[in-house]
């Protein structure tokens, strides 16, 4: 048996399995996420203050980030080859890129504005006004964070993994369409949010549209690299070496020939 070709397997296996676990516990996070009012600037730091789920959902969709990285540095090694290779390689730059991003931004908004909400909460009315400002202002960061985020790793990442797909032949092409049809709307989002600077009608809608294709979308393609692992394995323990190459796999290709 293959050293290396086992060592694949276990990269597409592991991957598969942090990407899927990571896609459902993003997608729930993102669903359980406290609704802030908009326009309301003392609803927004009351809606924060009085969440006890608030630290919880964002350390769990840091969480889910962090594990949606392993899935798609698995999938970036299951396509190999030409120009879908490059598409995938360059979606896994923009991956770190983005989660990076993601981390900080998920960090800054669940643990700095809970405790900026906290002390408005108990500040004395002279300074309650003050309190609130900063709270308003790490909101105003947070945004700005949220447009990057959605450009680059919602949108940008996404597209580039979704044609990667498409272009492969190793994946059923229409997932890759799907995802990125879902990766430019994520980057209409984060161009919105760059410059309202705030909440919408609009964006508070597709920000859960979006994120909840894409996390299913990764979901799925864990679901298919656990089959071509499992192929990988089988392939080698019959005598066929090979490797994920020029998007194919090898090792089923000899097999079948033979």
């Amino acid at each position: 048996m293959s050293e290396q070709s086992t060592s694949e397997a276990w990269v597409l296996r592991l991957g598969a399995l942090a990407g899927i676990v990571g896609a459902v516990i993003g997608m729930v996070g993102n669903l359980l996420h406290p609704v802030v009012p908009t326009g309301d600037p003392e609803g927004v730091a009351r809606t924060i203050a009085s969440s006890r789920a608030w630290i919880p959902v964002h350390l769990a969709i840091v969480l889910g980030i962090i594990l949606m990285l392993g899935g798609l540095v698995a999938l970036s090694d299951s396509i190999r080859g030409g120009l879908p290779g490059a598409l995938a390689r360059l979606g896994r730059f923009a991956a770190v890129a983005g989660i990076t991003v993601g981390v900080i931004l998920v960090t800054v908004d669940g643990l700095a504005a809970k405790h900026l909400a906290d002390a408005w909460a108990v500040a004395p009315p002279e300074e309650e006004a003050a309190a609130l400002r900063v709270v308003l202002a790490e909101e105003t960061i947070n945004f700005a964070l949220a447009a990057l985020f959605n450009i680059l790793f919602a949108g940008a990442t996404f597209v580039l993994y979704g044609l990667a797909v498409a272009w492969s032949w190793v994946y059923p092409r229409w997932l890759g369409w799907v995802v990125v049809v879902a990766g430019l709307g994520s980057v209409a989002v984060g161009l919105v949010q760059a410059y309202v600077g705030e909440s919408t009608g609009f964006s508070r809608i597709l920000t859960i549209v979006f994120p909840t294709v894409i996390t299913l979308w990764l979901a799925v393609m864990g679901a298919l690299l656990l089959r071509r692992a499992s192929s990988l394995e089988r392939s080698v323990e019959g005598g066929f070496e090979g490797r994920f190459e020029d998007g194919g796999d090898v090792a089923a290709s000899r097999a079948e020939r033979r």
